[in-house]
């Protein structure tokens, strides 16, 4: 292919790409647009505004008052306790879990392993009932840790470390227990520095799991000072009665929630990319 036919397919390729980028971020743009006008010009103008006449920010600050009970600053505080404390504690349960399975010898090692890989076959909402009975059996219903504990025994965050750990040189292995350095130094010193990158990966992708979930809360929760987020937003719009009416006040809420996703995403976004990959490095 000649360099002109290879500038002008770069040039489409990125055209194109610009296009999809636009076409993700028009609806962000739009919830934002809409935040910043009033809910009645938000329902009656046409043909539709994209950038309001008289921009406010009543609906974000009417969206902080309580409606009917719902606090979705404390929402917001929830969310983010379970965000952050779910990640912290998945990523030190998927460690251990992922080192033993990729670096240590012991009975029914494989059959542990593919039991892992068998699990990842199935879609979670078959587990939803289980937990949901294990949780209830502990007495952790209505309470934060119920949202925390199911994401702790995650298969896939072992599976993807498990298999970055395998690229680590086994002679690295080896001099380290000739200088009598014990497995649990060998993997806080030499093995979690090394996967740094796809712990970061896991992290991430745990943490806008947990910040999005919305089936979960909604059936183990039942205080609305325990409400996440996503199910205060909900309710929020519900003490409306009318849901047109607190559209613009809706639209505010719901870019406070996309707003944390957007700032990860533009952050970390070369290792979110990394996180299409990572898991096929290394081998059987």
């Amino acid at each position: 292919m000649s360099k002109k036919k290879n500038k002008l397919l770069r040039v489409i390729i990125s055209v194109a790409l610009w296009l999809f980028a636009a076409l993700w971020y028009a609806p962000i743009f739009w919830m934002f647009s809409t935040s910043l006008k009033e809910s009645t010009t938000a329902t009656s103008e046409y043909p539709p505004k994209w950038i309001p006449d008289n921009p406010t920010l009543d609906n974000y600050k009417r969206i902080f008052a309580p409606a009917s009970g719902i606090s979705v600053s404390k929402g917001i505080i929830n969310s983010l306790i379970v965000s952050i404390l779910g990640t912290l504690a998945g990523l030190v349960v998927a460690v251990p879990a992922a080192y033993a399975l990729s670096r240590l010898k012991f009975k029914g090692k494989k059959v542990v392993f593919w039991s892992y890989v068998a699990v990842l076959a199935f879609p979670g909402i078959i587990f939803l009932i289980p937990h949901y009975f294990i949780i209830y059996r502990l007495g952790l219903m209505d309470t934060l840790a119920a949202l925390i504990l199911p994401g702790l025994g995650g298969t896939f965050g072992v599976f993807l470390l498990r298999q970055y750990m395998l690229g680590i040189p086994r002679e690295l292995e080896d001099a380290a227990w000739i200088d009598g350095c014990s497995k649990l130094r060998f993997l806080v010193t030499i093995v979690v520095p090394y996967i740094k990158p796809a712990m970061i990966v896991l992290g991430l992708m745990s943490f806008l799991g947990y910040w999005n979930s919305f089936l979960w809360p909604l059936l183990v929760l039942s205080s609305p000072e325990k409400f996440t987020l996503p199910i205060a937003l909900v309710r929020f719009n519900a003490g409306w009665g009318d849901p047109y009416r607190g559209i613009g006040t809706l639209m505010a809420g719901a870019f406070i929630s996309v707003a944390p996703v957007l700032v990860i995403f533009i952050v970390f976004r070369k290792y979110l990319m990394q996180g299409i990959y990572l898991g096929s490095v290394g081998k059987e």
